[in-house]
């Protein structure tokens, strides 16, 4: 058995398991956070969702408010519109349908948002699921079905992970961009002894910093014009934060093997282009329309890759967060309730913040 099925677990479930997920008394509904079909995002009351036989309820513990979150009435190609948001979920299951084995009542999970796939197309067939287009593009949790800024969210049985009962509860809330983060840094290829510049202090931005440490970066540098951000930078284990809009100059100067691209942004494209050495890496995290510039690319013979999502990497990035070596407690800037959300839509928005996780039944502690 591999290590994913022994954490998914098997067999099947007793019939105290298999209530009606749907019968939990809230005749009011649940608030949430929607983006709505006019593309606003706002909040709402919605029912709580009953689930069908062959989907999983889940009690919503904390989930993290991403990015692209931020930019959803504009990312039309992705975020449909008229449904609940929230795609960096952890919680407890809390009811299981008929039809589905494997998973009990009362059990800690994380929901990787894309993990409804097909199962059949050649993505699938081949092992590159970030690439299956039904999961990805029309049914991904919280961005085409109802996410998890709310109290409870059904989903399929194929996007849990188990989560080890060890596992802080903070640690739980980042699981999803700690595997965007881990396929990023692994695409680079071995890290043992270079240099690696990561353009965009953000979560994603911070989380790189420390992954390449972990992999054995010699030195890593982080480029973001945010103060408050760039004061994330010592203890994400950069050697140096550079404010890009005063030091552009030094950037280009360090001429890096590998640079991790996590802002989107035009400066932000053009500048991991200049700083990449010859023959050197540059892996494209963060989504935008920024172009790249094709002399450049060709005279410097540049790798550029894009990073998508994740395949396979929760497992990998459940471990490194259930055990420690990925620190996340202080890149956690708030826990809130639901009721704050436009509001902690707000503060990201104008980086004041690093990360705010939504406790749709309460903030609760912050410890695990």
């Amino acid at each position: 058995m591999t290590e994913k099925a022994r954490r998914r677990g098997s067999g099947s479930r007793p019939e105290a398991d298999r209530r009606d997920p749907a019968d939990k008394g809230q005749s009011d509904g649940m608030l949430a956070m929607v983006l709505t079909t006019a593309r606003e995002t706002r909040l709402e009351r919605r029912p709580v969702p009953r689930t069908r036989d062959d989907q999983v309820l889940v009690d919503v513990d904390l989930c993290g408010i991403c990015g692209s979150d931020l930019d959803a009435p504009d990312l039309p190609e992705v975020y449909l519109g008229g449904f609940i948001m929230g795609h960096e979920p952890a919680g407890r299951i809390a009811g299981v349908g008929r039809e589905v084995s494997g998973w009990r009542v009362g059990q800690r999970v994380a929901i990787n948002p894309n993990g409804d796939t097909c199962g059949v197309c050649e993505a699938c067939r081949s092992g590159r699921l970030n690439h299956c287009i039904p999961a990805t593009r029309e049914r991904a949790v919280g961005l085409q079905t109802d996410g998890a800024l709310a109290a409870h969210v059904a989903v399929s049985p194929k996007t849990l992970h188990a989560l080890p009962d060890e596992m802080g509860r903070v640690e739980s809330g980042w699981v999803e961009p700690a595997a965007v983060a881990l396929r990023a840094v692994l695409a680079a290829g071995e890290l043992s002894g270079r240099s690696v510049l990561v353009v965009g202090g953000g979560p994603i931005g911070q989380l790189c910093c420390r992954l390449a440490r972990h992999y054995g970066a010699a030195h890593v540098w982080l480029s973001e014009p945010s103060g408050e951000r760039r004061s994330y930078a010592e203890a994400s284990q950069a050697d140096r934060a550079f404010d890009p809009t005063v030091e552009a100059a030094d950037i280009e100067r360090l001429r890096v093997d590998v640079v991790l691209e996590c802002s989107g942004s035009e400066p932000g494209i053009r500048s991991s282009v200049a700083a990449a050495r010859p023959e050197g890496t540059v892996v494209v995290v963060g989504g935008g329309r920024a172009g790249l510039d094709p002399i450049a690319i060709m005279i410097k013979e540049l790798r550029v890759l894009g990073s998508f999502t994740y395949a396979d990497e929760f497992t990998e990035a459940i471990a490194l967060l259930a055990d420690g070596a990925l620190q996340v407690g202080d890149l956690t800037s708030e826990i809130a309730s639901i009721d704050s959300s436009p509001a902690a839509f707000e503060r990201l928005r104008d980086t004041s913040t690093m990360k705010i996780l939504i406790a749709p039944d309460g903030a609760g502690p912050r410890e695990g």
